[in-house]
């Protein structure tokens, strides 16, 4: 192979995070054109989806450690994760979909730990540092550009998105197959001390706090991708947009709410892709939990502000912040996780699943929220929820 083992690695996480963007993408205009639903439904698959994903990371976690090899599970869940949705354009029953489109998810929650895993056998803490980097920055890309391309295949031929999943699902299990063995801890005594000691610095704590951290995150992610998108609209739709302090340039005028809505979407993982950069090449965040502390402080009053603003420009300063917090939180909980050769597997299972729960809590909690109380009471009140996770998350340190 020309691509080093890492590499291919880094290759099947963009392949695979860029064949989930394309069932995110194509799954809801499916439900509403050929299923007849509405948002309700798309949500709540939405919402089951991730419910799936963090129940089976966390149950999950029990076993996966005495797995005879990671790379095997993680096969078994990307086939278990892109077969079904090959079946999606010719279902006709809208539980059957919802059913068929949300047990894959279970897959992912084999695939991703297990592929995590993989690259926390590096013995060496620099070296393992910048593989994550690189692994998370790839599936962050992978999620960033697929629905430039999911979309325009839906409206050309809606089976085209799905038949474009199965081909790169191949890949990925191509990809993960032409890796070599996990190597156990039993069989490398110096992967295993060279883990252990460097965790060593960590105080016990830190694990958890930086887990309830990466709930927090994920938290305020989600809430911006699914609840946001209705300030959006609502302010193009009373024509009340402007690009900084007032200033309403002519062409924004004839922007749409999805258009406008995806420069925003575009900014978030972005910004989530230069944190994990920053923090792949720096070493002064390891061991500290302040900041995170910051970080999350940060995120939630930007959301005080997109509540009240009507300007682009600080729009994508705030979710610049958010982006930037969960980059920040997940890749200090993912290396913490990896830093004990002997749990690594097991510890990077829970950290995908609270990720999942952040992802169910942010859609769900703030979009009820914002139905009871309006979308600007609800993004007012969060940064309190923040805070209230932050002290809990400061407990965990110190017990």
């Amino acid at each position: 192979m020309l691509l080093k083992p890492h590499h291919r690695m880094y290759a099947a996480a963009f392949l695979l995070d860029f064949s989930v963007a394309i069932a995110l993408t194509a799954l809801p205009f499916f439900i509403f054109e050929r299923l007849g639903g509405g948002p309700a439904m798309s949500g709540a698959v939405g919402a089951f989806q991730m419910a799936i994903y963090a129940a089976g990371c966390l149950l999950s976690a029990r076993y996966v450690t005495g797995a005879r090899s990671g790379l095997y599970l993680a096969i078994i869940g990307v086939a278990a994760f892109a077969l079904p949705f090959t079946l999606i354009p010719w279902m006709t029953s809208p539980l059957v979909c919802g059913v068929a489109t949300s047990l894959p998810f279970f897959g992912l929650a084999l695939a991703w730990p297990a592929m995590q895993s993989w690259l926390g056998g590096e013995p060496d803490p620099e070296a393992r540092a910048r593989h994550l980097t690189g692994f998370n920055t790839a599936t962050a890309f992978g999620f960033t550009f697929s629905p430039l391309f999911a979309g325009p295949l839906y409206d050309f031929d809606y089976r085209l998105p799905f038949f474009l999943l199965f081909v790169v699902g191949v890949v990925v299990v191509l990809l993960l197959r032409s890796l070599p063995k996990e190597v156990r801890v039993a069989e490398s005594n110096v992967s295993g001390d060279a883990d252990d000691s460097e965790a060593d610095t960590f105080s016990p704590g830190l694990l958890y706090a930086s887990w309830g951290a990466t709930l927090s995150a994920n938290s305020l992610f989600a809430a911006l991708r699914s609840v946001y998108p209705s300030r959006v609209e609502t302010l193009v739709s009373e024509g009340n947009l402007d690009l900084w302090s007032g200033w309403q340039p002519a062409w924004l005028l004839s922007v749409g709410p999805a258009t406008a809505f995806s420069w925003l979407a575009f900014i978030l993982p972005l910004a989530t892709v230069a944190s994990f950069t920053v923090l792949g090449r720096t070493k002064s965040w390891r061991g500290r939990f302040d900041y995170m502390v910051a970080g999350q402080l940060i995120a939630a009053a930007s959301l005080i502000a997109l509540a009240h603003t009507h300007s682009v420009g600080m729009m994508l300063l705030c979710f610049i912040a958010v982006g930037a917090n969960y980059g920040l939180c997940f890749f200090s909980s993912l290396y913490y996780s990896l830093a004990v050769a002997s749990e690594k597997h097991r510890r990077a299972a829970i950290n995908e699943g609270l990720l999942g729960v952040g992802a169910v809590l942010g859609g769900i909690g703030t979009g009820y929220a914002a139905g009871a109380i309006g979308l600007t009471a609800a993004f007012q009140w969060t940064p309190v929820a923040v805070m209230v996770a932050v002290a809990v998350q400061v407990w965990l340190l110190r017990r």
